[in-house]
């Protein structure tokens, strides 16, 4: 049995970089900005032009609330850095979870 990394986690409100290094995608939390339509976000390997491994939608809503996913198993692989990227939308803010 191998042992797991330790999770670590980073909060953004725009694109961005989450870490910038070989990491695993754990679980992300979603807040919607309080008046923004629908939101639609990627999670990147290797930048803002990198390869999408990870896409959701937010559906807009006039009383928001946060939506949580977590990925199964040992996480999804980001070789090169996990970089974040608003495609529409807003948030009020992104939590992303890695290790």
């Amino acid at each position: 049995m191998t042992t797991q990394t330790d999770v670590n986690s980073t909060h953004l409100s725009t694109a961005g970089t989450v870490f910038n290094g070989p990491t695993r995608f754990k679980g992300i939390i979603v807040a919607p900005a309080t008046s923004a339509g629908a939101t639609t976000f990627e999670l990147r390997d290797g930048g803002s032009s990198g390869r999408i491994l990870f896409q959701m939608d937010v559906p807009s809503n006039s009383n928001p609330n946060s939506y949580y996913c977590m990925v199964p198993g040992e996480g999804i692989r980001y070789s090169t850095n996990l970089y974040l990227t608003l495609s529409s939308g807003s948030v009020a803010g992104v939590t992303v979870f890695y290790g």
